[in-house]
């Protein structure tokens, strides 16, 4: 009960912060909340940026099919999308509910008794991926901003420290998931020794797993490279209905960490700190609009989680199947058939 109690008020304090952050951008001017009525003046602008950002989920659909698919499970195309589709109607759509991927990761595992960890593993890394691919991203920007990063040192820094914590996930993953890490006394003891030992060594089994399929993880992390120039495409399409198209171009070298920072997961969904955050980068480099643009983004987000929605509403399926279980299942489904024509 005092669990649950600490859990609720801190759900609130986050809220109230969140809301707290709008109240005080929107309060000394940071926000202007008419800019997003412009986004339905513009209409043709915010209806190609809502593709982009769609499309941008499809992909991401996609590169989930692409890791599972190794690992002996099976993910449909159209499943893939309504699990994507739903995890963003919880990651965006309902503050301070489940973040999406806790529920994707509840879907993903449902009729996979035995193999939970294993998904549970598999969607953790499709995230991880994805922050790789966000903190990358913005690194090869960089030379088409040479003059903005040079009169800027804090860019810098941010840049640098993008790339420190880039170099060490690939350094943990590399490490954690070797053979002989894994198979060394040392780390037989230790797993044997702490809480959870078993369940830490499964996992590692799992990433090293993926060794023997470099094509996937380089081919997914260029997927996440793609699906992060949609967003920041469609971001700014975004922010050029509601300026009436004056936008510049310094802007795509900020929204990625302007996005970091809107994943810390100090408020529901970033919310508040997310724009916080946008409008002290635009407003380093000279620009205005920072937290519009963010909520710009949300926006369109927002109608697309709806989507997920439907989906969710429809029930509960299951969504990802291992592979021989499958096999086994349609070839049940043909004999019944057969029996049934009879």
């Amino acid at each position: 009960m005092a669990t649950r109690g600490l859990r609720t008020f801190f759900t609130v304090l986050r809220i109230a912060l969140a809301f707290g952050l709008l109240f005080y951008l929107g309060f000394s001017g940071a926000i202007q909340w008419s800019a997003l009525l412009h986004m339905a003046d513009a209409w043709p602008l915010s209806l190609v940026a809502l593709c982009l950002l769609l499309s941008s989920m499809i992909l991401l659909a996609f590169r989930l099919r692409l890791l599972l698919k190794p690992r002996g499970f099976d993910l449909s195309p159209a499943a893939s999308i309504r699990l994507t589709l739903i995890g963003v109607f919880f990651n965006n759509c309902l503050p301070g509910s489940a973040s999406g991927d806790f529920v994707k990761i509840y879907y993903a595992t449902k009729g996979n008794q035995g193999r939970r960890l294993e998904v549970t593993t598999i969607i953790l890394l499709d995230r991880a991926i994805g922050m790789f691919a966000l903190l990358v991203w913005p690194l090869l920007a960089v030379p088409f901003f040479a003059d903005l990063t040079a009169g800027l040192p804090i860019l810098r820094g941010l840049l640098w420290g993008g790339a420190a914590v880039a170099a060490a996930m690939v350094a943990g993953l590399w490490v954690g998931s070797s053979q002989g890490v894994l198979n060394h006394p040392w780390t037989t003891r230790a797993l044997a020794r702490i809480p959870m030992g078993r369940h830490i060594e499964n996992i590692l089994r799992t990433l090293h797993g993926y060794r023997a399929y470099p094509a996937v993880l380089l081919g997914t992390i260029g997927l996440s490279l793609v699906v992060q120039t949609l967003v920041i495409g469609a971001t700014l399409l975004a922010t050029m209905a509601m300026q009436h198209g004056d936008v510049a171009w310094q802007m795509v070298l900020l929204m990625p960490l302007g996005f970091l920072a809107n994943v810390l997961p100090l408020t529901p969904g970033g919310l508040g700190v997310g724009e916080a955050a946008f409008d002290t980068l635009f407003s380093l480099a000279g620009l205005s609009g920072g937290a519009e643009t963010l909520l710009g983004w949300r926006l369109l987000t927002l109608l697309i989680g709806l989507l997920g929605l439907v989906f969710y509403l429809q029930g509960r399926k299951r969504f990802v199947y291992d592979e021989p279980q499958r096999g086994q299942q349609g070839a049940s489904l043909a004999m019944s058939k057969q029996h049934a024509s009879r």
